[in-house]
């Protein structure tokens, strides 16, 4: 087994794993170049990998071609005051232009930093949607009884003779619903 061999791991293959370490280095020159100036040393890495990879060549030839088509602006000495000023002139108007659009406080709570205020509120507003309904459940409840017992009433006013039996009901709710003697005969 030669030395490369020995190094790579199970299952890759070796030209995948170079392509890897070389797409990596790539990126991360690419990264330090958006944020600084390259060194000496890294951009000859960089032309390294460029010469190894003819596509990322092109490409980063014809990414260097279109930036330099691009004409040379010439900014003001006092850019960034100007930017700066404008951003707290935007942030001192703000308020009022709210004010004057009628913006009412209450809009204020729409905000995403008042969410646990919100779910508090819509946690207390189903609660009392909920005992409400519950409340007129029971008071459905009490005037359907209500009712019964008028209706219950009103019977025993117009015929008292009918609860007069009332004892013998009882008793035949009461008896052994089979009748053995019956259950007897019908075998």
């Amino acid at each position: 087994m030669n030395q490369p061999e020995q190094n790579r791991p199970q299952g890759q293959p070796y030209k995948q794993q170079y392509e890897h370490k070389h797409d990596t280095m790539y990126g991360t020159l690419l990264q330090v170049a958006l944020e600084r100036e390259l060194t000496a040393e890294e951009l000859e890495q960089l032309d390294g990998l460029l010469a190894q990879n003819q596509s990322e060549l092109a490409e980063f030839e014809a990414v260097d071609q279109l930036l330099a088509k691009l004409p040379d602006v010439t900014v003001s000495s006092n850019f960034t005051a100007r930017v700066l000023d404008e951003a707290q002139r935007q942030d001192r108007t703000a308020p009022a232009v709210d004010q004057a659009l009628g913006q009412a406080w209450w809009k204020r709570l729409f905000a995403p930093q008042y969410r646990s205020i919100q779910l508090a509120a819509v946690a207390a507003v189903t609660l009392l949607i909920g005992v409400f309904g519950y409340q007129k459940h029971l008071d459905q409840d009490r005037a359907e009884m209500a009712e019964s017992l008028q209706t219950v009433a009103t019977i025993t006013e117009m015929a008292p003779e009918l609860l007069t039996d009332f004892d013998a009901i009882d008793a035949i709710d009461q008896s052994d619903p089979i009748d053995e003697e019956l259950w007897a005969a019908l075998k």
